[in-house]
C-alpha cells in the first residue's frame, strides 16, 4: 500500500459523513460497532466474518481516544479485511514496526485530519504539539499525518520523533 492509496480510500469513506464522524462512517461503510465496558488493556478490536464487519471498542476511552481508537479500525476494515477472516484479530494498535498497523494508523490521519488545513495552520506558523490539541489528536497521529502529507507531495520536513508505542501507554 502506498500513501496515494490509502488517502484516496480515505477520501472515499469521508464521503459517507459531512463532519469526519467516524461513527457515522462506520454505519455509512457497514460496519457494526460495538461498545464494552469490560475491556481493561484492550483499546479496541475489528473482526470480519460471514459477510459481517465488526469493531470492538473499549467504551472506557474518553472521546478523543475513542474518535482515534474507531478511525484505526475502520482503516484495518478498508485496507486489512482478509486478514481478519480467519480469526478473532486483536491487531496491536499503533505498533509502527509493524506494516499493518501503521497503514492503519495513516488511514486514521487522513481519516480525521483535512490535509489543506494542518498544512495551512503549520505555514501560519503553528507548532506540531499545538496543532494537534487544535485538531484533537495525539501528536503522534498528527506526526503520522505530516509524514503521509510529505509522501504525498506537500512541502514538509517530518522527523521521525514519535514515540511509536504511544497507545500501549492509554490507561482505561
Amino acid at each position: 500500500m502506498n500513501s496515494r492509496h490509502c488517502y484516496e480510500l480515505a477520501q472515499n469513506a469521508l464521503a459517507l459523513s459531512d463532519r469526519r464522524d467516524v461513527q457515522e462512517i462506520a454505519d455509512g461503510l457497514g460496519i457494526d460497532v460495538l461498545y464494552e465496558d469490560d475491556y481493561h488493556d484492550l483499546l479496541g478490536m475489528y473482526y470480519a466474518n460471514w459477510g459481517h464487519r465488526f469493531i470492538f471498542l473499549n467504551n472506557r476511552l474518553d472521546d478523543i481516544w475513542q474518535r482515534m481508537v474507531l478511525a484505526h479500525e475502520i482503516g484495518h476494515d478498508q485496507l486489512h479485511r482478509e486478514l481478519a477472516r480467519t480469526s478473532l484479530q486483536e491487531f496491536n494498535l499503533f505498533q509502527m514496526n509493524n506494516r499493518t498497523e501503521y497503514e492503519a494508523n495513516a488511514f486514521a490521519a487522513h481519516l480525521l485530519l483535512d490535509s489543506d488545513d494542518v498544512y495551512e495552520r503549520l505555514q501560519e506558523g503553528c507548532d506540531v504539539p499545538t496543532l494537534a490539541k487544535e485538531q484533537n489528536v495525539n501528536i503522534n497521529l498528527m506526526l503520522i499525518k505530516l509524514q503521509e502529507m510529505a509522501a504525498l507531495g506537500y512541502d514538509l520536513r517530518v522527523s521521525d520523533c514519535g514515540d511509536s508505542h504511544f497507545f500501549r501507554k492509554i490507561r482505561t
